[in-house]
């Protein structure tokens, strides 16, 4: 049973999710703009900084963010892939997100 005085769980805004998910935006912010001003670093595989931009996407949803918050990012991305040559179905599946309900990454390792 609630005290009459303790907040209800939609007054409650957790922090340690919102830094996070202002974080990976950043990261994706930082990185697409390195892309478009001077492209990839000599160590550095195409699809796995995409595939790193799409999981920031993701993971900030996991993190409470809401997905029509991401669409102009999501569509910077699509922009980015498109002009590097990558087909449709290809963009596609770098932006279909699949945020785990529970916000636990799962390692791909």
């Amino acid at each position: 049973m609630k005290s009459i005085n303790s907040p209800s769980d939609h007054d409650v805004i957790d922090i340690k999710q919102t830094l996070k998910a202002r974080q990976l935006l950043e990261c994706f912010d930082l990185n697409l703009i390195r892309l478009n001003d001077t492209g990839l670093r000599e160590d550095e595989e195409e699809v796995d900084t995409l595939e790193m931009l799409s999981g920031c996407l993701e993971e900030a949803i996991e993190n409470g963010v809401n997905p029509v918050d991401l669409q102009q990012r999501a569509n910077q991305l699509a922009q980015y892939a498109l002009r590097q040559g990558y087909d449709q179905h290809a963009v596609e599946n770098l932006l279909t997100m699949r945020p785990n309900p529970n916000g636990k990454r799962l390692q791909n390792d």
